[in-house]
């Protein structure tokens, strides 16, 4: 009866700090810079993980082993391509890679291939992120003729999550670290 008893005390415990809500253990001093990136707008996300939708041609190349080591079908590692986005004032900048399929035409060209946008955002808004601390930067840009609506959840500590959905490519999200961008690291 008592190493029964202990497993209800346990499995107690477990299921009260599993559920206990966690708090941000980030610092004032990291918030306040947080704040000051969004608010100047200058900020770089470097990617390191990309999350494409995972499909029966995605499954394919997994299969082949075409994937880079460490990686999987719904989690690609993309730390050494450079991917970034970039928040310059009023403009925006990305150059990521893409892993998913394209929807809708458009030419065949080997030196894009991946998401590529350059310009002033439409319906750009900066919202405090619905859980925990952090801000949500949303907007709506183009690029010669395909359109994207980005998403970025950034969090104290550098942390940033981006999601893409495209006019012509399946969804992908991206992962990765965020810090203050200034024109020389160009």
């Amino acid at each position: 009866m008592k190493p029964l008893l202990n497993i209800g005390i346990f499995m107690l415990l477990l299921t009260s700090l599993a559920c206990s809500s966690t708090k941000s253990s980030a610092t004032p001093e990291e918030i306040a810079a947080m704040e000051k990136m969004i608010s100047d707008k200058q900020f770089e996300i470097k990617a390191k993980w990309a999350q494409p939708l995972a499909s029966q041609s995605l499954n394919s190349i997994a299969a082949a082993g075409m994937l880079p080591p460490g990686s999987s079908v719904s989690r690609i590692d993309i730390t050494g391509t450079g991917g970034y986005l970039r928040m310059m004032g009023d403009s925006v900048k990305a150059d990521l890679p893409y892993f998913g399929e394209r929807q809708m035409g458009g030419g065949y060209n080997q030196n894009n291939t991946g998401i590529n946008f350059e310009g002033v955002p439409k319906d750009l808004s900066i919202e405090p992120n619905k859980k925990g601390t952090g801000k949500t930067i949303q907007f709506n840009i183009e690029h010669e003729t395909e359109g994207f609506q980005v998403i970025a959840q950034l969090y104290p500590g550098g942390m940033a999550r981006l999601s893409i959905s495209s006019t012509h490519r399946n969804n992908i999200w991206y992962q990765g670290d965020y810090s203050e961008y200034t024109k020389e690291e160009e």
